[in-house]
């Protein structure tokens, strides 16, 4: 654990023992927890630096392929495969909220896309997507549509 982490946890061994010792044993207690998950949210936000997410969708036209990386960090070293097509590509670099859209030479009607990169830091990530150019695809879509929806 990094020396943030240990400090507030110190912090709250230290007030939860007062509180339970002076005000109420309850007291002390519920200080104590509220510490130690304050100290675990700060752990699991420590997982979540520095990781880039590379989404993939077809143009409205179907003939291209688009990369976007909508995460936190830059990505690097990606490698893309269009498995039925015998299609693969490189980029070397695609920062935060960064797009990239390859030209494909004819209209696709149906593709697996293979996604390989890395972070700033060499670890490892890869994406297995299938698209589809007849697929709709509204993020708003209700699951069960009721009264008419659209």
């Amino acid at each position: 654990m990094e020396r943030l982490h240990l400090l507030i946890l110190a912090v709250g061994v230290v007030i939860g023992g007062a509180l339970a010792i002076t005000v109420d044993v309850f007291m002390g207690v519920s200080v104590a927890i509220i510490f130690g998950t304050i100290a675990m949210s700060l752990h699991i936000m420590n997982d979540t630096k520095n990781l880039p997410d590379i989404s993939c969708r077809l143009t409205e036209d179907a003939k291209a392929v688009q990369l976007k990386n909508s995460g936190n960090a830059p990505a690097e070293g990606i490698h893309v495969a269009l498995v039925p097509l015998n299609i693969e590509f490189d980029v070397p670099v695609l920062g935060v909220e960064e797009e990239y859209t390859h030209a494909l030479p004819e209209m696709v009607e149906r593709v697996k896309v293979v996604i390989t990169y890395r972070n700033t830091e060499g670890g490892g990530f890869n994406r297995t997507l299938k698209l589809s150019s007849m697929d709709d695809d509204d993020p708003l879509k209700p699951a069960f549509p009721m009264f008419s929806w659209k």
